[in-house]
């Protein structure tokens, strides 16, 4: 079932599933572009090993799939790990913590301050700094609920890494879990077409 749907108001509470199955005559499996991001990462990806880990995509929004002890976890209605929502200094996570982030607080395109911190601007690349202060305090949120081993960042703004990581960490830090933020590793994904592997992943998931 397809509770809500942000971008498309008029879907509420839509059979999604039943309706695809009682036209192809297939089995059918349904789930969010992050939580495939994080399971097609755990199976071929950065997470391949790992017990318990967080997918990341970090693009014009936030958002995230959790697994835990090898298994997705999506929550009892589907909403676990929409940590973009929670709320964070006057506003909500993905604000701060997005590609938003350039549009919201300096009304710049993010495409357009990513080329100019690739050709060395340093107003380009204190802005990423700052969106990779906002970004390593939502991370430490997900740490202080979930203490996982690996988180791993997807999306377009995982290109901008050598910009933001360094303030990110800076923020994780400052964790009070003191094996926590010494034992967590954050990994960018190398896979091009994780939800993609991770849709087609979800039959192994449900039957594991």
């Amino acid at each position: 079932m397809v509770y809500d749907v942000v971008n498309i108001p008029s879907w509420k509470q839509v059979p999604l599933r039943k309706l695809i199955a009682d036209r192809y005559h297939l089995p059918v499996f349904i789930n969010n572009d992050a939580n495939c991001f994080a399971l097609g990462e755990f199976y071929f990806g950065k997470g391949r090993g790992s017990d318990s880990m967080i997918g990341l995509t970090i693009g014009t929004g936030l958002g995230s799939g959790i697994i835990i002890n090898k298994k997705l976890y999506p929550g009892k209605h589907g909403g676990a790990g929409e940590f973009g929502m929670i709320d964070y200094l006057d506003k909500y996570v993905e604000y701060y913590a997005s590609g938003q982030f350039f549009q919201n607080v300096y009304q710049v395109d993010g495409q357009a301050v990513f080329k100019k911190a690739e050709e060395g601007d340093r107003e380009a690349m204190k802005m990423y700094e700052e969106m990779g202060a906002h970004l390593g305090n939502a991370i430490k949120m997900v740490l202080y609920a979930l203490d996982v081993e690996l988180i791993v960042l997807g999306g377009s703004v995982r290109k901008a890494w050598p910009y933001f990581n360094t303030s990110m960490w800076r923020q994780i830090k400052t964790l009070a879990f003191q094996k926590a933020k010494e034992n967590v590793r954050i990994e960018i994904s190398e896979l091009e077409n994780s939800g993609i592997l991770g849709a087609a992943a979800l039959y192994y998931d449900v039957h594991s």
